[in-house]
């Protein structure tokens, strides 16, 4: 879960890091953002957002379980040490791109309504 995750967000730096200098690469994946943004792009996004946020959620509450434990026992376990490492972790991560997700939809949305309020002029 983690390697994905990871390779989300250092897709998302090169995607960066590609919008930012002008490049013949940059108007193709100006373009392809563009179409993204039409037709199922918003609702793909929003059952992508949607799943991770539900795996956010169950992380969290494992965490939640861990701490708990910890403190019904007195002691702190090493097993459960690495185990809320590991959620912590993947919350991050998932945070992280349920945020990035969110504003992609923030942003199609301002798209939607700058079209509209172009096509009307």
């Amino acid at each position: 879960m983690q390697q994905l995750l990871f390779t989300v967000i250092f897709s998302e730096m090169v995607l960066i890091l590609v919008l930012s200098f002008k490049t013949p690469l940059r108007k193709l994946v100006i373009m392809s953002l563009d179409r993204v943004k039409r037709g199922r792009g918003p609702v793909v996004i929003k059952t992508v957002a949607g799943t991770v946020f539900v795996m956010l959620i169950s992380c969290l509450y494992s965490m939640v379980n861990i701490q708990k434990r910890w403190i019904d026992e007195g002691s702190v376990n090493p097993t459960d040490q690495a185990l809320m490492g590991k959620h912590l972790l993947e919350a991050t991560l998932m945070d992280w791109n349920v945020l990035d997700l969110a504003f992609c939809y923030v942003d199609t949305v301002d798209w939607h309504i700058v079209k509209y309020h172009v096509s009307e002029l």
